[in-house]
């Protein structure tokens, strides 16, 4: 609700404000999308120390530009004679940073019994700390998961076949964006991943903001167009999304799963919204999609 209000503020603001003044509306659009797409936390440095960077399972990542940007690599926990499972790469929500869902991510290992990679975006968490500090840009996210993927597969070694890219909300960005294309500087291409999950996904970030017809309008200066990407997935992919979303309408939601070459069967919350997803039911058909995922096989 806080982040609808904020909204219809900024809406308010470009309409009153910005257009009088004589600046281009492309312009004004350009800026609020980005306003809204990386709300990103401003905790201090003083919580990551007492969070993040207390985590064993931290690890470094360095993007295509020399950016450094933490991340966390979750193992499930699993007898050692267990066949190995898959991978989780993981893409967050704008309003939040990978020091605010550790608990979240610990959750999802157990609870899906998979390994979880979660990555952080330039510009979020710690890199707000970096001498210059880092900007929040879509440019900067997909530098920041082409590293993870990189990591994942060409360090690591996890074969694409045992990756499941999953993004929420904004995150559905950047997990459309890797799963549809090669990542520069790997051995391995994303097209091979075993799936993809979205929660809550985005159209594009001007699609939510002021729908399709002004995105056209502005076409340029939008951001995460999934509608032109998400047809070129080649894995299965699953949508789960609330019929009640006041933030993301679930009509992206329906659109994203009616381009899809491999759709799953989606799923669709009744009278849940963006923030309140009922996290028994998402792990539940994240578990079914995971589970068809292995009968594939």
């Amino acid at each position: 609700l806080k982040l609808c209000a904020r909204v219809g503020s900024l809406l308010a603001a470009v309409r009153d404000d910005l257009l009088p003044s004589g600046r281009p509306a492309s312009s004004s659009m350009g800026n609020l999308i980005n306003t809204l797409a990386f709300p990103r936390p401003m905790y201090n440095r003083n919580f990551y120390e007492h969070t993040l960077l207390r985590r064993s399972d931290l690890v470094w990542l360095t993007t295509s530009k020399g950016e450094r940007v933490p991340a966390c690599h979750v193992r499930c926990r699993r007898g050692a004679a267990a066949a190995a499972k898959k991978t989780l790469l993981y893409s967050h929500g704008n309003a939040e940073d990978i020091g605010l869902h550790l608990a979240y991510i610990d959750l999802l290992a157990r609870e899906l019994d998979v390994d979880v990679f979660s990555y952080e975006y330039v510009g979020y968490s710690l890199g707000r700390f970096e001498d210059p500090p880092q900007d929040p840009s879509e440019e900067g996210c997909t530098r920041s998961v082409d590293a993870a993927w990189r990591h994942c597969t060409d360090q690591l070694k996890i074969p694409p076949k045992d990756i499941v890219i999953f993004g929420r909300s904004i995150g559905s960005g950047p997990s459309v964006d890797l799963a549809s294309r090669e990542v520069e500087g790997s051995q391995f291409s994303p097209l091979d991943v075993a799936g993809v999950l979205l929660q809550s996904p985005i159209e594009s970030g001007g699609r939510v903001a002021f729908g399709k017809a002004v995105s056209f309008m502005a076409y340029g200066l939008d951001i995460f167009r999934n509608y032109e990407k998400i047809d070129k997935i080649r894995a299965p992919c699953a949508i789960m999304h609330g019929t009640a979303d006041e933030v993301v309408n679930v009509r992206n939601g329906h659109n994203l799963h009616g381009w899809l070459q491999k759709p799953f069967e989606p799923l669709w919350i009744e009278g849940y919204g963006h923030n309140d997803m009922p996290e028994d039911r998402c792990f539940e058909y994240s578990r079914k999609f995971l589970a068809s995922l292995e009968q594939r096989k």
